[in-house]
C-alpha cells in the first residue's frame, strides 16, 4: 500500500463551554492517530460532535447548530449564560504555514449568534492577522498590509462560508475546504433491513465512502479495478473471512449488486452476508484508500467484529494514519492493546465537576509499566484512567 508521511490536518483543538466541555477546557494536541477512550458519557461522542460542527461551519453554521439540537442544547450547562469557544490550529492543504482559527458563539434573543471570529497565521514569530469579526464589524487583512471592512455581515454565518476566493483569500478558502472534507463514520446499520444490503444506484460518487455507506458497492468496485488496492483488499478480506476468495460487483438495470465469492465458486449476495463482514468491507474501503480525506473519524469500529480481527484492525488503523488523520473512539481494551508501542496515540476522556477533561498518554511516564503489561491491561486495571469504577 502506498503511504507518505503527512502533517496532521488539525494540530490542536480547544473546546470551551460546548456540549460537555466546560469553561476551563485546555487545548488538546492531535496527532496522525488519535484513539479516544473513556467511560460512557465522558464526552467522546461530543468530541466527534464538535468535529461535525467544524465540518458544517463553511456550509451553514446556523444549520449545523440546529442539526446538533439547537444553541440551547449545544451550550455547556455548567454556566447560566455561557459563550462557547472553538479554537483550531490547522494545516490546510496548499498552505505552507498553519493557521489559527477561533470562533465564539452564544444564545442571543433565544437564537444562535456568532460573538467573535478570527483567523491568523500560526508558526511565525509574529502571527499575521487574516480576518477578524467583533462588535458586529468584519475586517479582512491583505498580505500587502491593506484592510477591507465587509459591508454586510451575517451573525449566524462564518467567514468560511462567505468567502470562497483562493486567489485573494487563500487561508480562508483552504481552511473552509479542509473542514468540509471531514468524514465522520458512525451509527452504521447492517441488520437484515438495512439499505446497505440492497442493490446500489450505479451513478453514486466514488471519491470516498459516503458517511451513510450508501455507495459501498461502487467503492468496492473501484478498488477491485485498482491492482494495488485490490491486492490489499482481498488479502485483508481473506484474513478476516477464511473462505473468501473474491468480490464481484455486477451492474444490472442501473443497480450495483455486491457478491462475495467463497471457495468452490459459492456466491453470496450482500443480503446474506453477516453484519461483521459488511462492516469489515466498509472499514477496508476507508482504511485502504490511497488518497483519503484529510480527517476521518470512526466511532467504535470494532463493533460486530470477531476478537481475532481486532489485531488486524489495529494494524490497518496505524497504516492508514500515515495517509490521513484518524480520530477513533473505542470501548475495546483489545483494540487499545494494539497501540502498546505507541501509547501517545491514546487520549483519555474523563468527567470532572461536570466537564469533560482530556489527557494524552505519555509513553515515557508509562515505560516501566509497559515492560510488564499491555496498554489494554493498564486501562482495565485503572492505571491510565478512563474508567467508570
Amino acid at each position: 500500500m502506498r503511504s507518505m508521511p503527512m502533517k496532521p490536518a488539525i494540530k490542536s483543538l480547544r473546546i470551551q463551554n460546548l456540549f460537555s466541555f466546560g469553561e476551563m477546557a485546555s487545548p488538546i494536541a492531535l496527532g496522525p492517530l488519535n484513539i479516544l477512550i473513556g467511560p460512557n458519557g465522558s464526552g467522546k461522542s461530543n468530541f466527534i460532535g464538535v468535529l461535525n460542527l467544524l465540518k458544517g461551519i463553511p456550509r451553514d453554521f446556523a444549520d449545523a447548530i440546529a442539526d446538533a439540537g439547537g444553541i440551547s442544547e449545544c451550550l455547556w450547562k455548567g454556566l447560566e449564560t455561557p459563550t462557547a469557544l472553538l479554537e483550531v490550529v490547522a494545516n490546510p492543504p496548499h498552505l505552507k504555514i498553519p493557521v489559527r482559527y477561533q470562533v465564539s458563539f452564544a444564545r442571543k434573543s433565544k437564537k444562535f449568534a456568532i460573538v467573535s471570529e478570527s483567523l491568523k497565521s500560526d508558526g511565525e514569530r509574529k502571527p499575521r492577522p487574516l480576518f477578524e469579526y467583533k462588535n458586529g464589524e468584519s475586517i479582512l487583512y491583505r498580505s500587502n498590509g491593506e484592510t477591507l471592512v465587509e459591508d454586510e455581515t451575517d451573525s449566524q454565518q462564518s467567514v468560511l462560508s462567505r468567502l470562497q476566493d483562493s486567489k485573494n483569500y487563500p487561508e480562508i478558502t483552504y481552511l473552509g475546504r479542509l473542514f468540509r472534507a471531514f468524514r465522520l463514520y458512525s451509527d452504521w446499520e447492517f441488520g437484515q433491513t438495512s439499505k446497505v444490503r440492497d442493490s446500489y444506484q450505479a451513478d453514486a460518487k466514488t471519491d470516498f465512502l459516503e458517511e451513510d455507506i450508501s455507495n459501498l458497492g461502487l467503492m468496492l468496485n473501484r478498488w477491485l479495478s485498482d491492482p494495488e488496492v485490490k491486492e490489499d483488499l482481498l488479502r485483508d478480506l481473506k484474513a478476516f473471512y477464511e473462505d473468501a476468495e473474491d468480490l464481484r460487483m455486477s451492474i444490472v438495470g442501473g443497480l450495483v449488486d455486491i457478491r462475495l465469492e467463497e471457495k468452490k465458486r459459492i456466491s453470496i449476495p450482500a443480503n446474506r452476508l453477516s453484519d461483521g463482514t459488511l462492516r469489515w468491507l466498509a472499514l477496508l474501503t476507508i482504511l485502504l484508500h490511497p488518497a483519503p480525506p484529510p480527517v476521518v473519524c470512526l466511532e467504535e469500529p470494532e463493533l460486530g467484529l470477531h476478537p481475532d480481527a481486532i489485531r488486524l484492525l489495529g494494524e490497518l488503523l496505524i497504516e492508514a494514519s500515515k495517509r490521513t488523520q484518524l480520530i477513533v473512539t473505542t470501548h475495546s481494551d483489545s483494540l487499545v492493546d494494539q497501540f502498546t508501542k505507541i501509547p501517545e496515540a491514546v487520549v483519555v476522556f474523563e468527567k470532572q465537576e461536570g466537564s469533560t477533561v482530556l489527557k494524552r498518554l505519555n509513553g515515557k511516564q508509562l515505560s516501566s509499566w509497559l515492560e510488564r503489561y499491555s496498554l489494554g491491561q493498564l486501562w482495565r486495571t485503572g492505571e491510565i484512567g478512563g474508567n467508570r469504577f
